[in-house]
């Protein structure tokens, strides 16, 4: 026989485990992101329901809106390339595309990374860089050492708000509202990219909330004057992933925790977390911990029914769990492929079923189906 030399493979694909009896159901849309641009929908079995297959490979993820159509951040192969990991995570296109692949509209923007969402009024929230002066490049504390973009450049973060049409509503920078010295980049980051955003959301009220893995901190921007509300720091979280509001105003996050400082065992955890004091308010672990890691990527959410929905992105294993910590529902991503253009680095080397984020639906959230 004929060995896979593929360690993800050999483990088994598809449906793992499910115990309907206390999984809140629905059906999960995933989207792998070495992939030529497919986006999956399957139901409670494992089963495919529906496939985009798109023009563009992914930039990182794509959901379902409010009417059922599609939201896709596509990666814009065309696109500027600022250092080698910017090829890996930059997107450029955004898309609402209806369940026969029709583009319904698009935006681009050469300098959009990881995340958009969204907002309540029909408007996107884009993350974005642009390139730091000199005077504030010195400002940037942390990371590894020479390791800033050709020319010496550093990267900060940016959100804008856009309109389908592409006017910039809203604009908040990073460097304007963080302080450099209180935000620094963990010793095992490069300096291209200061802080690193990867999330980016809004809040209840209207205010917005960002995500740096670079610094292992999440910041909630009050959108009148773009100063932060409260931050949660890496005291609690460590290059962390997906941070968003729950109903009750609490704050729920994947902890990656590849550098944790308190521990010398790299494992993953979800946390939910009190903003106002930082305190955390529940927890999910594997026993033993080191079990569930992803070291980049990964998401969490909160379903109906008090059960979160998890995704262990750098090995597509997506899985359900009760408040009381049960697996009670998981499969692990079959479609495998390569982060192509940046493959050279260490983390997009090979075959690969990774996914940036996947979400739950409950079958009146997919009015097509």
């Amino acid at each position: 026989m004929t060995v896979d030399q593929n360690t993800l493979r050999r483990r088994g694909l598809g449906l793992r485990a499910h115990d309907p009896a206390r999984s809140w159901g629905g059906y999960t849309l995933y989207t792998p992101i070495g992939g030529p641009g497919d986006v999956h929908l399957v139901d409670i079995e494992g089963n495919p329901v529906h496939t985009w297959r798109l023009p563009h490979p992914p930039g990182r993820h794509a959901q379902l809106l409010a009417n059922g159509n599609l939201f896709y951040q596509g990666k814009d192969t065309d696109g500027p390339s600022l250092f080698p990991i910017w090829d890996v995570y930059h997107g450029g296109i955004l898309q609402e595309i209806a369940p026969d692949g029709r583009v319904v509209r698009e935006v681009r923007h050469p300098y959009h990374h990881h995340d958009a969402s969204v907002l309540r009024n029909g408007n996107l929230l884009v993350l974005g860089v642009e390139p730091l002066s000199a005077a504030d490049s010195a400002r940037i504390r942390g990371g590894i050492p020479g390791s800033e973009a050709p020319g010496g450049v550093i990267h900060g973060d940016v959100v804008y708000e856009l309109t389908w049409d592409g006017e910039l509503v809203w604009r908040w920078a990073a460097i304007e509202h963080l302080d450099p010295e209180l935000t620094p980049l963990n010793p095992h980051f490069a300096r291209e990219h200061w802080p690193m955003a990867n999330t980016v959301n809004e809040l209840r009220d209207g205010g917005v909330l960002v995500g740096f893995r670079s610094a292992s901190t999440a910041v909630a921007v009050d959108r009148a004057d773009g100063s932060v509300r409260w931050r949660i720091g890496p005291e609690v979280l460590a290059q962390q992933h997906y941070p968003h509001e729950l109903a009750d105003g609490n704050v729920l996050v994947f902890d990656n925790g590849t550098y944790r400082d308190t521990t010398s065992v790299p494992y993953s955890r979800v946390v939910e977390i009190d903003p106002a004091d930082g305190r955390t308010v529940w927890s999910y672990e594997d026993n033993p911990p080191q079990n569930f890691y992803s070291p980049y990527m990964s998401s969490a959410q909160r379903l109906p029914n008090g059960n979160t929905f998890i995704a262990e992105g750098s090995f597509g294993r997506l899985f359900e769990v009760t408040p009381g910590g049960d697996v009670v529902w998981e499969f692990v991503v079959p479609e495998f492929g390569s982060f192509g253009r940046g493959v050279g680095l260490e983390s997009s080397r090979g075959a690969q079923n990774a996914v940036f984020r996947a979400y739950r639906y409950s079958r009146e959230q997919i009015p097509w189906l």
